[in-house]
């Protein structure tokens, strides 16, 4: 008896030793809260504009460190077709049709009184640090009842 209990201290203390690295969750890049502005505040489905702006500013470090050969994405599908940096702030652009088609389809399966959406804008600094930072934006005139 007095085996065993030796043998389920060891293992017990192994465990605390060495177990919690195989199961601790495995380590993620870090991610950088970025400000995002997001152009119109309020997008009419039936504009005939092109863009749809993202102005971003870091939290932490300079735009400057974002890496712009890497894809800036809107709502983790769209990506950034056109940017400048103007001081401390990235301005990027998104293709209008593309992004008041992805609002309609998430507005439909949020239910037909909602008429606001969050959208995230995703990227990567040239050291590999991930950056995200959101916001919401207002849909007007959607084909669907309130």
């Amino acid at each position: 008896m007095q085996t065993s209990s030796f043998l389920t201290a060891l293992f017990f203390s192994a465990l605390v030793l060495f177990g919690f690295q195989i199961l601790s969750p495995p380590s993620t890049a870090f991610s950088l809260t970025a400000t995002v502005d997001i152009k119109p505040d309020t997008l009419n489905v039936n504009m005939k504009g092109k863009w749809i702006t993202a102005y971003i500013e870091l939290t932490e470090g300079n735009v400057s460190d974002i890496d712009t050969s890497k894809p800036i994405l809107l709502a983790d599908s769209f990506q950034a077709e056109w940017w400048n940096i103007e001081g401390k702030v990235l301005m990027v652009k998104f293709d209008a049709s593309s992004v008041t088609d992805y609002a309609l389809l998430q507005l439909n399966h949020m239910g037909l009184g909602r008429t606001s959406i969050e959208l995230k804008v995703t990227g990567q600094l040239k050291d590999g640090t991930q950056f995200e930072g959101r916001d919401t934006i207002t849909i007007m005139n959607p084909p669907f009842g309130h």
